[in-house]
């Protein structure tokens, strides 16, 4: 099989994904691996892209091989889950500078209720993947489509709790106000990305298809929303300060 143009989305991926690897780590270490520091969720996100892309371009070589499109598509599927996730835990370290300047932040448990629906929907969506009998022509299961409404759940959720965030930006941290930009800037594009499986598992749109559909619709739905949804949460943790 040839290189194709979506086998060149599997390469740009690489090229963005593998320093995002270490730069995540890097900001891990920085800021702590605890679930409200946010950023290893970036690290695991960031390898799912690479193991992705890695087995969709070994499909060159072995067109046929059932495993490797099923390890594409897994990896692709669950990847909104430690997106969402990262975006949760950066408003969560938000919520934890209202406590340090003034006044009460948000209940913990308020951002462990879309995390849990992020994490169910991961369980469905691998489960979906891998009980489809055929993944390129139809990957439309029970499981896929459950795990996309948890995560279109867990998106409101996470929406919400930017909303009431923004109503107590004034008892926060001066810097950790970027932290609420970043999520904003992020919402629509995940929103976007939601919108994209949407409509090709619900709505059943060939074009949508990852697998054999409109390559440039997956560029801009799909590929560049994520790169800048990593570009900018990355790009504002660079610019934070280190908390004890």
């Amino acid at each position: 099989m040839a290189v194709n143009y979506r086998h060149g989305l599997s390469i740009l991926e690489l090229i963005f994904y593998f320093p995002v690897i270490f730069v995540s780590l890097w900001m891990a270490f920085r800021h702590g691996f605890t679930r409200s520091a946010g950023w290893i969720f970036f690290t695991v996100f960031a390898l799912l892209k690479v193991i992705g892309a890695c087995c969709y371009l070994d499909t060159i070589q072995k067109p046929d091989s059932k495993n490797l499109y099923t390890t594409w598509a897994v990896c692709t599927s669950i990847g909104l889950g430690p997106l969402i996730q990262a975006c949760i835990s950066l408003l969560s370290r938000a919520n934890n500078s209202i406590g340090r300047v003034k006044g009460q932040g948000i209940t913990p448990f308020f951002f462990r209720i879309p995390g849990a629906a992020t994490i169910v929907g991961i369980i469905f969506s691998i489960i979906g993947a891998t009980k489809a009998k055929n993944l390129i022509a139809n990957m439309a299961t029970s499981d896929t489509k459950i795990g996309l409404i948890l995560f279109l759940a867990a998106w409101g959720g996470l929406g919400l709790l930017q909303l009431l965030l923004m109503s107590k930006i004034g008892s926060m941290e001066m810097g950790e106000r970027r932290l609420l930009v970043a999520v904003g800037l992020s919402l629509p594009l995940i929103l976007v990305r939601l919108v994209y499986s949407f409509v090709w598992i619900f709505g059943q749109n060939s074009d949508f298809s990852m697998f054999t559909g409109n390559v440039t619709i997956y560029l801009v739905m799909v590929v560049l929303e994520q790169i800048a949804v990593v570009a900018i949460c990355l790009g504002v943790g660079v610019t934070l300060k280190q908390r004890n």
